[in-house]
């Protein structure tokens, strides 16, 4: 009786042995965090993992069961059994908390399992890697992970001095590579050399009882940093900007992304560059490196905001000069909390700049916040508001933004440069605001017949808001979304001519006699003066600034596609240059003839060496010896379905035809898989359709130079990239023209 009672009591303390509970189990990387594990219990029969999800009040998430375990060290996979909480393969609406608990159960570990992923297959934000089940010891943290983190500045201005993370320190406004990290009494000391230039640079840190951190470069005196900035940054002091705005020179933006690893599916950043002045799109590639520091280079002609966007359309603002090089700091889980709330504007409070500027950066970040009129109310008001009363409706608003932004212009007093961007940021979504009521009108108008009120216009004094807005204000150009405004303005309703007046132009005889270039030159010339005069009698300054970019704007229209002699193009830029009188825009709409006529005409150009380059050669090389029309495009993009409609005949017609080829590029990210499959089945069947990962396709961006899309790109024969503007509307004629009839057509 007593050996059984011994026997029984052996058998319970060895299953109590193999229990186990890790509290907030640490992991290295997770690509959301909708789902957090807060706790993991392994038995012989189960492993349990605790799930406290974070998301949108009353929208719903869904548990399908089929998620699983994998042991690091072996591969091997333990599939989900059940769930407690949560009813599996069910929409489960949020609480008015937006926070809920359950628990999801998979097959037992092997007691040697130490170190598990776990992962839906089903989802891209619901994977966690490299859980750690061997819990960590609190006192015995690595020398490296006290002082761990960004420094700030412990004064008022909370400049970012040092970051210290992983393998990589940045200091200098630099990027440098960690070296040695050793302790030395209470100091820690790292020694990291420059990416720059090779030169080394040695940090001394003492961690403080507070938080806060000694810290002394090169043997210099100590100085406290902390690891929190001023919830507003000081700003620093300027006189604005001078006669020097415009001027061409390189920026570099580099940083880190804190938490990134390749396994979250992305490698790259894009910014969607665009001179608003030339139209012209230079989209530059971001590349992100496996420990997460990132860098690259682009041509700025003055001062901007721009966005740099990572995975799920993630915008993260900064502010730069020409010459300029800056450095940010991204944290993921910022970036994942941000995409968990479904709300562009979420805070990304981690975020830290470097640079001659930062101050200006972080303003960057809050501008879009306050000015903003909501689109499902504009939407209302355009469908059931007359101009007038939008008017009397948006006067509180705009009141409310004046107030935000006198306040802030306060805050940034001492930078004359920060004040700018403020009021010319309020201005500009004033202008938004107006324009976009009465642009989208049109639209509802022609949906909705019936609607008595879409038929009102406005009179002229529904613009006298023009009167009051910076339009011959250079600084305008700063703002980040004022290529919008600019798009709006040059085609505002008042600027459109009236059909019938267009009609009785061009049925005059001696019109019709003329040639037909001649003609356009006289139709352009005339509109052109008919709209400089209605923008004369709405704006306070005669031609201001803005207009004059607008106007330098259209030239790139009429030199690609209504004038094909120099002639008649040198003519209507003559006539240009009575309203565009500033000298920079001037020399711009010059350079823009010359490219278009040069000295020595080219009819194609071959691809600069380099990366995309060779993406774009392997996706080419079967179709080798042929004309190539090229179409960027995705399932996403209505236009670009329309113009693959258009081009249906043209398709059927030159199939197989031994000189020339269809080809269709498309991306992961902008093709879902399902919606591409089912449509090149129905509509590209049999074409040469490639869906490239989202970095190939980005750098294929960069290297035709389209934000847009659709995008069309000619490839001779020989590999060089056609200099004709060829699009689905003119194709047909560019076929007839270089191949005739069908009579090279095989079978």
């Amino acid at each position: 009786m007593i050996k059984v009672f011994l026997c029984s009591l052996l058998l319970l303390l060895s299953g109590l042995l193999t229990a186990q509970t890790i509290e907030t189990p640490t992991f290295k990387v997770r690509n959301g965090s909708i789902r957090n594990i807060t706790r993991i219990e392994r038995t012989p029969e189960y492993t349990k993992v605790y799930i406290h999800a974070i998301f949108r009040p009353h929208w719903w998430i869904m548990e399908d069961g089929e998620n699983y375990l994998e042991d690091v060290a072996t591969g091997k996979r333990y599939a989900q059994t059940g769930a407690e909480g949560i009813e599996l393969k069910k929409e489960t609406f949020m609480p008015d908390s937006g926070e809920m608990d359950f628990v999801l159960l998979f097959e037992p570990l092997p007691k040697e399992t130490q170190t598990i992923h776990m992962i839906d297959p089903n989802s891209n934000e619901s994977n966690t890697y490299d859980i750690s089940l061997v819990p960590a010891d609190p006192k015995q943290p690595s020398p490296l992970k006290q002082v761990e983190g960004n420094w700030f500045a412990d004064d008022a201005q909370g400049r970012w001095t040092y970051g210290v993370h992983d393998s990589l320190v940045i200091l200098n406004n630099r990027l440098y590579d960690l070296t040695e990290c050793r302790k030395k009494g209470k100091r820690i000391v790292l020694t990291a050399r420059s990416r720059t230039n090779g030169s080394t640079a040695t940090l001394q840190l003492t961690p403080r009882k507070d938080g806060s951190c000694l810290i002394a470069l090169d043997g210099d005196e100590a100085q406290r940093y902390v690891r929190t900035r001023p919830g507003t940054v000081a700003a620093e002091t300027d006189n604005g900007y001078g006669e020097d705005f415009f001027r061409r020179d390189s920026v570099c933006l580099q940083g880190y992304l804190n938490g990134y690893d390749p396994r979250l599916g992305f490698d790259s950043g894009i910014l969607y560059l665009k001179d608003e002045i030339t139209r012209q799109d230079y989209p530059t590639v971001v590349p992100i490196n496996p420990d997460g520091s990132f860098q690259c280079s682009f041509l700025l002609r003055h001062p901007v905001c721009e966005n740099l966007i990572i995975r799920n359309n993630i915008d993260i603002p900064f502010y730069a000069e020409p010459g300029d090089t800056v450095t940010l700091y991204i944290d993921w889980e910022d970036v994942m909390a941000r995409s968990r709330a479904r709300d562009m504007n979420y805070p990304l409070s981690h975020t830290a700049y470097m640079g001659k500027r930062p101050d200006l950066s972080y303003l960057a970040t809050t501008l879009n916040k306050y000015f903003q009129y909501p689109y499902n109310q504009l939407s209302e008001a355009q469908k059931t508001l007359t101009p007038a009363q939008f008017q009397e409706r948006l006067k509180p608003v705009i009141d409310q933004w004046q107030q935000q932004a006198d306040s802030l212009s306060r805050l940034y007093a001492p930078s004359q440069k920060a004040v700018s961007l403020i009021r010319n940021q309020k201005a500009t979504q004033t202008g938004m605001a107006y324009f976009d009521f009465q642009m989208d009108r049109s639209y509802y108008a022609q949906q909705d017949t019936t609607n008595q009120i879409l038929k009102v216009q406005p009179d002229a004094s529904y613009y006298d808001f023009l009167k009051e807005m910076p339009l011959n204000e250079q600084s305008v150009l700063v703002n980040y979304g004022t290529n919008f405004f600019i798009n709006r303005f040059e085609f505002m309703s008042p600027l459109s001519i009236p059909l019938q007046e267009q009609i009785n132009i061009q049925n005059d005889e001696a019109f019709q006699a003329l040639p037909l270039e001649e003609r356009q030159l006289r139709l352009q010339l005339r509109f052109s003066e008919k709209k400089d005069s209605i923008v004369n009698s709405l704006c306070a300054t005669p031609s201001p600034l803005l207009w004059q970019i607008a106007r330098v704007r259209s030239l790139h229209f009429m030199l690609s596609d209504v004038f094909m002699q120099r002639q008649y193009a040198e003519a209507f830029l003559t006539q240009l240059e009575k309203t565009v009188t500033h000298p920079y825009l001037r020399a711009t709409a010059r350079e823009m003839l010359e490219e278009r006529f040069p000295d020595t005409p080219t009819t194609s150009y071959q691809l600069p060496e380099g990366k995309a380059t060779d993406i774009f050669r392997r996706i080419i090389a079967p179709h080798a010896g042929k004309v190539l029309f090229v179409d960027f495009w995705a399932t996403t993009c209505g236009p670009c379905r329309a113009g693959i409609k258009a081009t249906a005949k043209l398709r059927e017609q030159y199939r197989n035809h031994p000189e020339f080829q269809f080809v269709y590029i498309t991306s992961e990210a902008e093709s879902p898989l399902k919606d591409y499959t089912e449509y090149v089945e129905k509509n590209l069947k049999g074409e040469a359709s490639y869906r490239l990962g989202d970095t190939d396709y980005k750098y294929l961006r960069q290297l035709f130079r389209f934000n847009g899309i659709p995008h069309y790109v000619v490839v001779e024969k020989d590999g060089s990239i056609c200099t004709e503007n060829v699009e689905a509307y003119n194709l047909a004629s560019f076929l007839q023209q270089r191949f005739g009839t069908e009579q090279k057509r095989t079978e």
